[in-house]
């Protein structure tokens, strides 16, 4: 079969990449985490871009925007700083004992030593290092993924650009048999691994692309306004900005401010994603674009961001599938709102579930013959974590799979995802009927709630019916949630309260 993908670099050979990434993009892979899927699309975001690789010095430090690309033969290189001082401060002892290398116990005293000649503390009888251990605890209050994780793989929610930290990854042998005390500061720092993609897996890249192309299909004022929106996001709190830029400004102090401008910027270059998503691409930038512009608290709109991000994530792969596979119509996400576990609605969300895993799953066999299938067993298996069963982990992790442990898996909404669509299809302040509500559901997400949408969806309709309760619940829980209005016995009207 034929590939499309976008940008089209030149050189890049697609047929030699796994099937998952011929098919979905590079990549979409199962140990990113709800938010690592964020983090990762907010650090292209924020970080200098070019088409084609750039020489640190010509390296301009603006970041902030989405990259208009120019010339689809280059590939698109992002810059990131890996600030491994404010990293280290901030995780390094609140991390797991066994994952904490001497020499980085060694950096870090050197670090608060010198933040200790920096600070002055008045009319308090509390010393520099309780200060210190202030500061370190406040950052990690915003601590969004930890775990088992070594301190250098851990991350913080994107309240600030400064926390929005790129991926670095250290192993036993650089951490103690590379480097000694001997060594400078600087080589301390440059003996992680930051090219590597385990956690920053190239999910958040894979949304950067498919983001850009919305934005090809709209004016520069569009562009312009959705970077403002998403700059606005991250930079709520300007305090904790000032002090993040303190403490890792002092770090560049003590490793040598001469020489760490070499080592200021890292080089990360992203892939390709397939030109197929360029279809849903405008519902992408529409609902990203009318969520950033709602007036929400900054944490909660971080929070819902992230969501909305795994809910496209899953839009994008269904879509893909029914495409690979020539599907005549599009996977429907039918919802099950209901607690009648013998009624048609549970039937029909659970086989349409089951449905959706195997159309996800079976589009990867297209990259091969059907006589090479059996010997490529073990390849497809991988495969499967990172397409249907990647799709059950993210819906489950939002609450759009149910139940989160056992069978009958469906798909279903809870009252954060009913708030993320009424955010995102309808425009800040304004309202729409009920049924254009729905509507929008449906041409949006081929989301089935009510009888209706089960009218375009099912060729048998002696069910439908059925679909009226799930109709009624759905209104109830946009009642209880603030966004219902009865204009009169017949006639209700779903508002975004939220103005911008």
């Amino acid at each position: 079969m034929t590939l499309e993908f976008f940008p089209k670099y030149e050189g890049y050979d697609l047929q030699s990449q796994n099937p998952q990434i011929q098919i979905y993009g590079h990549r979409i892979y199962k140990d990113q985490t709800l938010y690592e899927y964020l983090l990762e699309f907010l650090l292209v975001f924020i970080s200098p871009k070019s088409e084609g690789q750039k020489d640190y010095v010509e390296i301009k430090s603006d970041g902030f925007y989405f990259k208009k690309i120019e010339d689809e033969t280059k590939r698109l290189h992002y810059y990131p700083a890996p600030k491994m001082g404010l990293k280290r401060f901030i995780f390094f002892n609140r991390s797991d004992q066994e994952k904490r290398f001497e020499i980085d116990r060694y950096a870090l005293e050197h670090h608060r030593e010198h933040l200790k000649q920096t600070i002055q503390i008045e009319g308090s009888n509390y010393d520099k290092d309780f200060a210190l251990d202030i500061l370190q605890d406040l950052f990690y209050g915003y601590t969004a993924i930890s775990g088992k994780r070594s301190w250098f793989a851990q991350s913080l929610l994107p309240l600030t650009p400064e926390i929005i930290f790129s991926e670095s990854i250290g192993n036993k042998k650089t951490r103690t048999e590379n480097l000694s005390k001997e060594d400078t500061f600087l080589s301390i720092d440059r003996e992680f691994n930051f090219s590597q993609h385990m956690f920053m897996a190239r999910g958040g890249e894979v949304y950067y692309l498919h983001v850009l192309q919305g934005l090809n299909k709209v004016d520069n004022e569009c562009r312009d306004n959705l970077s403002k929106k998403l700059k606005e996001m991250i930079i709520s709190i300007p305090q904790l900005s000032a002090l993040a830029n303190y403490i890792q400004d002092e770090w560049e102090e003590v490793v040598d401010a001469s020489v760490t401008q070499r080592f200021h910027y890292i080089d990360k270059k992203i892939e390709v994603i397939p030109k197929d998503y360029e279809n849903i691409a405008h519902y992408t930038v529409e609902e990203l674009q009318n969520l950033l512009s709602s007036e929400l608290d900054a944490f909660e709109k971080v929070e819902l961001v992230g969501n909305l991000i795994a809910l496209q994530i899953i839009r994008m792969m269904t879509y893909r599938s029914t495409t690979v596979l020539n599907l005549k119509d599009r996977q429907s996400w039918i919802i099950d709102l209901t607690k009648n576990t013998q009624g048609s609605i549970r039937k029909q969300a659970v086989q349409g579930y089951q449905q959706l895993e195997e159309n996800v799953f079976r589009a990867i066999y297209r990259v091969y013959d059907e006589e090479m299938a059996e010997t490529k067993k073990n390849i497809l298996q991988d495969a499967a974590k990172d397409t249907s069963l990647l799709i059950r982990k993210l819906g489950k992790d939002i609450g759009l799979i149910i139940p989160p442990t056992g069978g009958s898996m469906r798909m279903s909404l809870n009252e954060n995802l009913v708030k993320i669509l009424v955010l995102t299809l309808i425009k800040p302040g304004e309202r729409l009927l009920f049924t254009t509500f729905l509507r929008l559901c449906y041409e949006h997400y081929n989301i089935v709630i009510g009888p209706k949408e089960a009218e375009k969806h099912f060729e048998e309709i002696s069910f439908l019916n059925d679909f009226n309760e799930n109709e009624y619940i759905f209104l109830e829980i946009l009642r209880n949630s603030g966004f219902l209005r009865n204009l009169s016995d017949a006639t209700s009207i779903v508002e975004n309260p939220f103005k911008g």
